[in-house]
């Protein structure tokens, strides 16, 4: 216990230099940390670790921290792209990849599948990295957001199917469709149940440290029974994940609802750190230069199945509910399949013994390697080049936006501070009066010429997303004919694409 605690120890402090000197110099932190997972495979020997502790610790904080900071009415609006990429599209995209590793890697079907399941798994930390840097339209963002959670739960699923097939090498369909329903219907129910559960003890909680102590628990005990009854752990901790971060952002006051993702933020990331790390210390040198070939082949194969996947699948859903997703999107999304901790979490989780366990760790980490270096880096560019982004064309703009937001925030806590008694009237007045003056400055700036209009386009787009509303309402209650309502849908979107938004909300 001691070696082992000093070898993460030593792995964390290592991680954490990297990343400090990662965004220092403006590099995704998770492509430092691979470059450094390089050179240890490059310097020291192989060692072994518990797949164990991969599998029941680091999958349900590194899930649960990325759902606990999605938006849920987002992923809602949003809900028909989604299940199209996070269903059919996990399956095209496996099946897609396992065809070409079949074919290039010499591998057993059951074998092509397992590793086609594995990189079917996408890391939304570099997207969201990239995200933040530049302005993309929100519908965008909480498609490729929902999209990876959900086609992660899906696709540990089948990891977790298509290794018992290997494992036993007996395939049986009906066993298998059995157990895919039960792990993906009772992941759902169980995370509904277990997310109602910790947003209602969340409300109860006296405080931040009680609320993630709480989380916390309810994170594991999600995990867990999932596993007990055989549905996916994984999907439970999304759906409970998403929940609960909604229910937090409303009914918590703002300290409690920072404090409890600063801890899960910290979790996560600490995780990352170890996965990139204790890869690279997996893995034989000579063996990393032996697979070269096959982890190129695996990257074609790959691309071709999320290609074929968002593709077909976009192509499909326009056909059948004529819901446009833009082509430039989908470039997007198929350019953004980048790979990362849970991909690596998840060939580490593989158990001791499996066939071709070294070899598929071997082929993740130099497809995570490669997609992180020649997609994660010139991500934020690719994403300007396609027209989906742009950076702010007022930062003065956006930086008295940002001082009125938080200083209107201010004066409300202030408000309710006062109201609980909790301050007097004469320090209630002074720091009122203090952001008040804030206040009178952010919005002399946005008064400005070119704070007007900006103003004016915002309405714009707000009034023809009115109408949309409007139209679509009236179409619901049988007002007017769903065809003739499409078509004034679709000249409204055209109308926003020319204000210069792509986020045009569909019914």
């Amino acid at each position: 216990m001691r070696d082992q605690l000093e070898s993460f120890l030593l792995v964390l402090a290592v991680g954490s230099a990297v990343a400090i000197g990662a965004k220092r110099v403006g590099v995704p932190y998770n492509v430092a940390l691979v470059l450094v997972g390089l050179v240890l495979v490059l310097l020291t020997p192989p060692t072994r670790m518990n797949p164990d502790i991969i599998l029941v610790l680091f999958l349900p904080i590194l899930v649960f921290e990325g759902a606990l900071f999605a938006d849920a009415d987002s992923l809602r609006e949003a809900a028909r792209p989604i299940l199209a990429l996070s269903v059919p599209g996990v399956a095209l995209s496996l099946l897609g990849t396992a065809a070409v590793a079949t074919w290039a890697l010499d591998l057993p079907f059951a074998a092509a599948l397992l590793l086609g399941s594995i990189l079917a798994i996408t890391d939304t930390v570099s997207v969201l990295l990239a995200f933040r840097s530049v302005r993309v339209p929100h519908r965008l963002k909480a498609i490729m957001e929902g999209e990876s959670l959900f086609n992660d739960g899906t696709a540990l699923v089948l990891v977790s199917l298509t290794t018992s097939v290997l494992a036993s090498g007996v395939f049986d369909p009906a066993q298998t469709a059995r157990a895919l329903i039960i792990a993906i219907f009772g992941g759902l129910v169980l995370g509904a149940a277990f997310g109602a559960l910790g947003a209602a003890v969340l409300r109860h909680t006296p405080d931040h440290l009680t609320a993630i102590l709480a989380s916390l628990v309810l994170v594991f005990s999600a995990s867990l029974v999932s596993e007990y009854v055989h549905a996916s752990p994984v999907i439970a901790v999304v759906v409970a994940g998403v929940a609960v971060g909604h229910a937090a952002r409303r009914a918590l006051e703002p300290s409690r609802v920072l404090a409890l993702q600063g801890f899960w933020e910290t979790a996560g990331f600490g995780l990352n750190v170890l996965i990139f790390l204790l890869v690279g210390m997996q893995i034989r040198a000579s063996a990393l230069i032996e697979e070269a070939d096959s982890i190129a082949l695996a990257l074609i194969a790959l691309h071709a199945g999320r290609a074929i996947a968002v593709y077909g699948c976009f192509a499909v859903l326009r056909a059948l509910s004529r819901e446009v997703v833009p082509i430039r999107w989908q470039h997007v999304m198929v350019f953004g399949n980048i790979k990362g901790a849970l991909s690596m979490a998840a060939v580490l989780a593989l158990p001791q013994g499996l066939p071709h366990r070294d070899r598929f760790i071997t082929i993740v980490f130099g497809v995570t390697f490669v997609t992180l270096l020649t997609q994660a880096l010139p991500f934020r560019r690719i994403l300007k080049g396609l027209g989906v982004a742009t950076i702010a064309a007022h930062p003065e703009l956006d930086a008295a936006k940002a001082v009125l937001v938080g200083a209107r925030r201010a004066q409300a806590e202030l408000d309710e501070l006062l109201a609980s008694g909790l301050i007097s009237r004469k320090d209630h007045a002074e720091r009122r009066a203090s952001f008040q003056r804030e206040i009178i400055r952010a919005e002399s700036a946005l008064r400005g010429p070119v704070g007007e209009l900006a103003r004016d386009a915002l309405a714009d787009v707000a009034i023809v997303n009115a109408q949309k509303s409007a139209v679509l309402d009236a179409a619901r209650r049988g007002l007017i004919a769903e065809e003739t309502a499409l078509a004034r849908v679709n000249e409204l979107d055209r109308a926003l694409v020319r204000l210069g938004s792509h986020d045009g909300e569909s019914s």
